[in-house]
């Protein structure tokens, strides 16, 4: 940083209360670290040469770092260092699809078909979707990105009779719920949930770019029409450091 920038910081720090420095550090390493400035994984400057560019104490440097790992999961400390994290995106759970929370969000949702295959529903489907046992249903794996990067693997189970609409859409198409709902006038009104820790097959490591047995976070998704119809039953597989899910309960 040059002299100005300097002057700058350190003008800026004079006219803080102590109390109120790290505030400002973090809220700067905060912004440094969600525009890439600092590459996930990689280490951060050393606590000493961040004190010197602030005009701060080491222990002021310290604590906006320590609070950065407690509120933001955007850093961690390994050894000698602080390193940066991926920047996560908070996805609530709901009867919004993953496409729909995306757009809602402000992020591109993306979505790429790898097989479609027609098959005789298990008795877990037919259970999970209200049908009978071997009743016609259709199998989807997807990729789903955001803003271009692989967030999650869907490996989905949808009910016979929206079989020909799915089969119609574009191998690229970001939304299969946006489609059903405009083109069949449904809307989707109850959704069920199950969270749990998996570890990534072969496939799922091949999709997402990591190794077999890598950490996923696996969403178990039942959906249904506001009219009863079943819609999924779907198996989504999330990279951690890409996405983080948000539950919001309430009594009555």
């Amino acid at each position: 940083m040059g002299e100005t920038g300097l002057v700058r910081q350190r003008s800026a720090s004079a006219v803080v209360g102590p109390s109120c420095r790290y505030h400002a550090v973090a809220a700067t390493l905060e912004e440094r670290i969600r525009a890439g400035e600092y590459p996930p994984g990689k280490p951060l400057p050393t606590v000493s040469c961040l004190a010197r560019e602030f005009g701060v104490a080491r222990g002021t440097v310290e604590r906006a770092l320590t609070r950065l790992e407690s509120d933001s999961h955007l850093v961690s400390h390994h050894g000698q260092r602080w390193h940066a994290h991926a920047v996560t995106r908070l996805q609530s759970l709901g009867v919004r699809s993953f496409a729909q929370w995306a757009v809602a969000s402000g992020l591109r949702p993306g979505g790429r078909f790898v097989d479609v295959a027609r098959g005789r529903a298990t008795s877990l489907e037919a259970r999970e979707l209200g049908e009978r046992p071997g009743s016609p249903v259709l199998r989807v794996v997807r990729v789903r990105s955001l803003d271009g990067s692989p967030a999650m693997v869907e490996h989905t189970v949808f009910p016979g009779w929206l079989t020909a609409t799915i089969e119609s859409l574009s191998a690229d198409a970001p939304s299969i719920a946006d489609v059903v709902e405009g083109r069949l006038g449904v809307c989707l009104g109850h959704a069920e949930h199950r969270i749990e820790a998996f570890a990534a097959t072969a496939m799922d490591g091949r999709l997402l770019g990591v190794s077999r047995g890598s950490p996923l976070l696996r969403v178990v998704r039942t959906a249904r029409f506001a009219d009863g119809r079943s819609f999924e039953y779907s198996d989504d597989r999330y990279l951690p450091d890409v996405v983080s899910l948000s539950l919001v309960t309430s009594s009555g």
